[in-house]
């Protein structure tokens, strides 16, 4: 209760814009006590108590955080729910979220969430003006009084990535330069928690996981960066040249080749989703290259990773040599959620989203493609 009070006093101050000699002032308390208040280190007379929950118009429960305490189990579920996907409906995140952040209005964690959620919300809509207003004070509010750093960088993470469809909107206010000052505002590769947790543990066990995991992940971005090189002319709305095309399947082919000798048991990690469109991708691509043998090898290899993956139990033991000891949470560690079914997509995808001809679509070898995810 006593850190909790810290917390709620030193935020309410500043949400107020006071220093702390203005509100030692108010409280006619010296601004030495305000500050060792704020660390921690000491706590008010008790009768004191209500004048500050009075002046802050807050009770004296929500100033020394007796709600807190209790409430931080339901606030943690609250953010494993959005995190991971479970509060699936049809409503979808953004009612959730509005009232998880109708309960929790001054925690952080939930602030952000909401953010993410409005986010989507009007990227769903078609709209990036409509909760415009509401997301950028909700960003200035994290930026100016959260001192959580990794909150305040996935508010930041948020932003950019909410620029970029928004700098292409008439009137919007955002220019791509917006956008660059932000994203030069983020850690470098260096100061991610993945890298020093590679080799800062003073336990081999915690250096071997943080190790496997920054594999993971470097392969998961690594395959990022192919994507967005194969899929470039995409970014910028063009047609692809058979130049382009041919360069994206090279860079695919590279990817889809490290995979292997990276992850040789046959389990993909956090990279399985990835992995599978790889192979969707190739299919197009070699169709529209007019080598349909190319197409259907690795659509038919598509197909058979996402019926894996469908199929697969969700926790896993890794066998690989770099991954030995380690298991996957598919739920958990896969960026799919957990009412997807990844055949479900890839049949859509096939048959409606890639563009393959309706003459290579009716031929028996694509149709056997398909029925494999059933």
């Amino acid at each position: 209760m006593h850190h909790y009070f810290s917390e709620n006093i030193r935020r309410l101050r500043k949400e107020r814009d006071l220093t702390q000699e203005a509100l030692a002032g108010f409280l006619g308390v010296s601004f030495q006590a305000v500050s060792k208040w704020e660390r921690g280190e000491s706590y008010p007379d008790i009768e004191l108590l209500p004048v500050i929950a009075d002046f802050f118009s807050v009770s004296t429960d929500d100033l020394l955080g007796v709600d807190k305490a209790k409430n931080e189990e339901e606030i943690l579920a609250v953010i494993d729910k959005f995190d991971n996907g479970k509060y699936k409906g049809s409503d979808g995140s953004l009612s959730f979220m509005v009232d998880a952040y109708h309960k929790y209005p001054s925690d952080f964690r939930i602030l952000v969430r909401y953010m993410h959620s409005l986010i989507n919300d009007q990227a769903d809509a078609g709209d990036y003006l409509k909760n415009k207003k509401e997301i950028f004070a909700i960003y200035d509010r994290i930026q100016n009084y959260c001192t959580n750093d990794a909150i305040r960088m996935y508010a930041k993470n948020l932003m950019i990535h909410y620029f970029k469809p928004l700098i292409r909107v008439e009137n919007s206010g955002v220019t791509e330069q917006d956008m660059f000052n932000l994203i030069e505002e983020m850690p470098a590769i260096p100061d991610s928690r993945e890298y020093l947790m590679s080799y800062m543990p003073s336990d081999h066990e915690k250096v071997e996981k943080g190790c496997q995991h920054l594999f993971d992940m470097l392969m998961y971005y690594f395959d990022n960066a192919v994507s967005h090189f194969s899929r470039s002319y995409m970014l910028t709305g063009m047609e692809p040249t058979e130049e382009q095309m041919q360069k994206a399947v090279a860079a695919l082919e590279l990817i889809v080749n490290i995979f292997d000798l990276v992850y040789t048991d046959g389990n993909y990690g956090v990279c399985w989703r990835v992995a599978i469109y790889n192979y969707g991708y190739l299919g197009q691509y070699y169709h529209r290259l007019g080598n349909d043998e190319k197409a259907l090898e690795h659509l038919k290899k598509c197909a058979a990773l996402a019926k894996q993956f469908d199929t697969m139990p969700n926790l896993t033991e890794r066998t690989a040599l770099l991954f030995r000891g380690a298991t996957l949470n598919k739920q958990e560690d896969v960026a799919v959620y957990l009412d997807t079914s990844l055949c479900r997509q890839m049949t859509h995808h096939m048959l409606e989203n890639y563009p393959l001809s309706e003459e290579f679509k009716a031929k028996p070898e694509f149709q056997e493609i398909i029925d494999i995810m059933k």
